[in-house]
């Protein structure tokens, strides 16, 4: 039986020894889950994700990765882990924005040195930016923007894609379509999603929803 592909077990974070912002958070994921992370500000839902995408690290516990432990793995190996098996999609979305639409696609296999493969049209079309492909980044819509960002995220297969607060920008429709193409990365390409979310309407379209309060984690709906 394959191991979960994230499994955390007694996370503890805390910053200059004050109040720990995470406090024994413990949870699995299992492959092609969509986890629904949510809360009210300041429970430690972005340093949660940090964490688990090796951008932090905890005071204690411990997080697998397909079975392995990130905790001891060094700066470097964790760059590693990051660029072949986690995609990351922020609020602001973190686009270049002097670059076109499929210049910020590019970006991800300039770092890999991938060669494109036809991966690029492939995700301009199944994103639905093929039409604005050639459009710099700071000409197109919040909504553009943030399925931009998801190709982006999307550009080296990763197991994993951790996105935070993604639909905060938005108003409610472009937020549903942010939200469908999720769903797509993980129905059509099998990647397992886990979202951070103030808004817990948001949590209904998961597979998991684990709720953050006072740094402890209760996993509230599995589907």
């Amino acid at each position: 039986m394959a191991p979960p592909v994230i499994a955390i077990k007694d996370l503890v974070k805390t910053y200059d020894g004050r109040q720990p912002v995470l406090n024994s958070v413990s949870f699995l994921v299992d492959d092609r889950d969509f986890v629904a992370v949510y809360g009210k500000s300041g429970c430690g839902k972005t340093t949660l994700l940090n964490i688990i995408g090796g951008l932090d690290r905890p005071s204690s516990g411990d997080i697998a990765i397909d079975g392995m432990s990130i905790i001891g793995l060094t700066e470097d190996a964790l760059a590693t882990l990051r660029l072949e098996k986690i995609g990351f999609v922020f609020q602001d979305y973190n686009l270049l924005l002097d670059l076109t639409v499929r210049e910020n696609l590019e970006l991800p296999l300039r770092f890999s040195k991938k060669k494109d493969a036809g991966r690029v049209g492939e995700l301009l079309e199944k994103f639905d930016i093929a039409d604005i492909a050639d459009e710099r980044a700071n000409k197109i819509s919040g909504g553009e923007a943030q399925r931009t960002a998801i190709a982006r995220a999307m550009m080296n297969n990763p197991r994993i894609i951790l996105a935070d607060e993604p639909t905060g920008n938005l108003d409610d429709e472009n937020a549903e379509n942010v939200i469908e193409m999720f769903q797509l990365a993980r129905k059509e390409f099998g990647t397992t999603i886990v979202l951070a979310t103030h808004d817990p309407s948001l949590a209904s379209h998961s597979t998991k929803r684990i709720r953050l309060m006072e740094g402890s984690a209760e996993l509230e709906s599995q589907g």
